[in-house]
């Protein structure tokens, strides 16, 4: 069941698409639908800030929200269709020279220093100074610091998960948790569902573990379709899914609750793994995140097919690298499978960590992170209807990093990559968010910076570059 801020939001929803609320008409007031509804005020402030993260509704000062006026926006992206048909995958070096500009989510890189909030750089510093000397020479517990892991209990509670901190296994980030997952679920050769376009950093460990893929064609909008994912699952023998139901990368998907529920009792009747990306969760522009497919799970008795990853490399620093995830009955083998592959995660940043979230400061830290994407993801919408007039389609993200813009298919933006890229403005193409020839007029654009004017004028100039490609 909805909770009631979904449920208000797809009222309002209707009722702006119906018609029924014009363009330009004032909605009721916070206090109004309070009031008719019996609802709480902070129900109805989310409802509103999901409504206008999506663009359908804007806060005036004093005056209350109001419907959006109509705009030219590019069409929401189409379902992908990708070739349905295991196959091995090859790397690209567009991807390398990519990550050794350090600009995967940053259309122009400034390359200055990590610069951590001021209470997590205080708690980096303390817990550095806490460790005495003869303890640097002493390896963490393979599972990670306890009391780090029973902070994680409370952020996989956010998510809608029960867990313990037992059934928590510290990784050295979300990369290393996925490692991990289909290292204990799949033996090379083994086939994987993956989403289409998807994220990269699973097909590269698809390739390097010697697994084929399959591609399942996804929804800018709702992820993964589940009839695809039965259809491939039925006809191919899929070992494991790798599935990122929140605010997917590269298009900002967000995965309905019906098809979370659909994809769970597949996956317990076919016995199939699946394994949830869940780095972009906390980053929901409005109060409340979505609830994991975990959770979900573990309603449904389906958690031994279930593997959760997670980090706070995209929600907090890329650079602490500290990531988890909760292997179910995998445990025993994934715990092994870390002493293989890192030994121990830092100490120290374990710690920093721990005090971090103790003392309140990651809660207050991601209240004013979503709001500040929310208002830079509205920026970059409005930037393409300004720039890109050509644009076929654009994904309408409610939460993450990222968008998904479709050019005319004349748009080569491997070509346009490597243009802008003489000019010290970095793209992340299409192409890398599949093993197959693909999606090759497609960009992800981020908002993970702000739109300075350094970024904006960048923005523009790719957009002279498609406009002399068209």
């Amino acid at each position: 069941m909805a909770f009631l801020y979904e449920q208000l939001e797809q009222q309002l929803r209707e009722q702006i698409e119906s018609g029924q609320l014009a363009y330009g008409s004032r909605l009721p007031s916070v206090r109004e639908v309070c009031t008719e509804q019996g609802l709480s005020k902070s129900t109805v402030l989310n409802a509103y800030a999901r409504l206008e993260a999506a663009g359908l509704i804007r806060a005036r000062a004093k005056s209350g929200y109001f419907v959006c006026q109509e705009s030219h926006e590019p069409a929401v992206t189409r379902p992908s269709q990708p070739d349905m048909e295991p196959a091995y995958i090859s790397a690209d070096s567009l991807l390398l020279d990519i990550m050794q500009q350090s600009a995967a989510f940053d259309i122009r890189p400034d390359f200055t220093p990590t610069q951590y909030s001021e209470p997590l750089r205080r708690c980096l510093a303390r817990a550095a100074r806490s460790q005495r000397g003869e303890e640097q020479h002493y390896y963490d517990e393979p599972a990670g610091l306890l009391g780090l892991r029973q902070q994680l209990v409370r952020r996989c509670a956010e998510g809608g998960s029960h867990v313990d901190a037992e059934d928590i296994i510290v990784t050295g980030g979300c990369q290393h948790s996925l490692l991990l997952a289909l290292m204990a679920v799949t033996r090379p050769g083994d086939t994987v569902a993956v989403e289409s376009p998807g994220f990269y950093g699973v097909l590269q460990l698809i390739e390097a573990l010697g697994l084929k893929a399959v591609e399942v064609p996804s929804s800018p909008a709702t992820g993964i379709s589940p009839d695809a994912l039965e259809m491939a699952i039925r006809h191919w023998q899929i070992k494991a899914a790798v599935l990122m139901p929140s605010f997917a990368t590269p298009t900002g998907a967000c995965m309905p609750e019906q098809h979370k529920k659909k994809i769970l009792s597949l996956a317990r009747e076919q016995d199939v793994v699946l394994i949830e990306d869940d780095i972009y969760g906390d980053l929901a522009f409005g109060l409340q995140r979505p609830r994991t497919l975990y959770s979900y799970a573990q309603e449904m008795a389906a958690a031994d097919q279930m593997i959760l990853c997670s980090s706070f490399s995209k929600s907090l620093s890329r650079d602490l690298r500290i990531g988890w995830i909760v292997p179910g009955r995998f445990h025993a083998r994934i715990t092994k499978l870390k002493l293989v592959t890192q030994l121990a995660c830092s100490r120290t940043t374990q710690t920093a960590l721990q005090m971090f979230f103790e003392e309140g400061s990651f809660d207050r830290y991601l209240r004013q992170k979503r709001q500040q994407l929310s208002d830079q993801c509205r920026q970059l919408q409005q930037l393409i209807r300004d720039f890109f007039p050509q644009a076929l389609s654009c994904s309408q993200p409610k939460g993450g990093l990222a968008l998904w813009l479709e050019l005319p298919e004349t748009i080569d933006t491997v070509a346009l990559y490597n243009l802008a890229r003489k000019e010290a403005i970095s793209l992340t193409p299409g192409r890398l968010f599949t093993s197959q020839q693909r999606y090759n007029n497609c960009l992800r654009l981020s908002f993970a910076q702000p739109w300075n004017e350094d970024r904006v004028a960048a923005l523009k100039r790719v957009a002279e570059l498609v406009n002399n490609s068209s």
